[in-house]
């Protein structure tokens, strides 16, 4: 009879204990899976508005091009910048929609990301040497000169293409592509400063690009630098949620500057 008592009370004890475990929720499971769940949601959405965004950008650059016959390679370097982030965010939206990629296409999302900061920077190059040179700048550096340190750089950035896809998507990969990315923002940032303090663009449609573009460069470049601090202590979820950050930044700039060139175009339908 005790023996019955003893085994009655500790099968009660045991389905009390059962019970209670399976009507609390597991917290672990919660405070890992949503956060990234989160982010990954994060991404999709800011990707989804820099492609649109970007090719948005490109197509009205052409438009504003046809009507402004001066300054044509400005408006295609901004036209093939933005469709080149369009390649870009096309590709990292692949990444971020697939459990796995190839090396091949991380290779090329590479590639694109770094050109798009790169043709960004030409843009306001060419402008800046579009432009004559005002009393204050009898030093500045020569046209075939900044050429050829772009040149260099592109050299630089292409290195990381065989790398990738030979070797994997390595650290080494993203810390030359950061460095490349890093060094053209420096030197388009540059040029577009430049301009701004000549004041010669003020108030018009090229003004509102180069403050735009200067914008968007720095993104891209902050971007690809970000990135590249993965070979660093720097912890995970910060680095992605500082990109998905960057890139709505990035669609947000270039969606401004599209209502900027679509006005200017549509003045110039009118007048003409």
């Amino acid at each position: 009879m005790r023996d019955r008592v003893v085994e009655r009370g500790g099968n009660e004890l045991m389905t009390a204990t059962l019970g209670s475990s399976a009507l609390e929720p597991g917290p672990a499971v919660v405070s890992t899976s949503s956060p990234v769940l989160g982010a990954s949601v994060t991404r999709f959405v800011a990707l989804v508005l820099v492609l649109a965004a970007c090719l948005g950008t490109a197509r009205y650059a052409l438009v504003t091009a046809r009507h402004e016959p001066h300054d044509t390679l400005v408006w295609r370097y901004v036209a093939l910048s933005t469709a080149v982030g369009g390649v870009f965010s096309a590709l990292l939206l692949a990444e971020t929609t697939r459990p796995a990629v190839g090396t091949v296409l991380v290779a090329f999302r590479l590639l694109s990301q770094l050109f798009f900061a790169v043709f960004l920077a030409l843009s306001l190059r060419e402008l800046y040497y579009a432009q004559p040179a005002t009393s204050t700048e009898g030093t500045r550096i020569s046209l075939s000169t900044a050429r050829r340190i772009e040149t260099g750089f592109m050299l630089l950035a292409l290195i990381q293409f065989p790398l990738v896809v030979w070797l994997g998507p390595t650290v080494v990969a993203e810390v030359i592509v950061a460095t490349a990315a890093g060094a053209f923002t420096v030197y388009g940032v540059s040029f577009g400063q430049a301009i701004r303090a000549r004041r010669l663009t003020h108030g018009t449609v090229l003004d509102a690009t180069v403050t735009y573009v200067i914008a968007v460069l720095i993104c891209v470049g902050t971007v690809s630098v970000i990135q590249g601090a993965t070979a660093t202590s720097l912890p995970a979820p910060a680095i992605r949620g500082a990109v998905n950050v960057l890139l709505v930044m990035i669609g947000t700039f270039l969606i401004s500057l599209i209502i900027r060139l679509k006005r200017s175009a549509d003045a110039a339908s009118a007048s003409a």
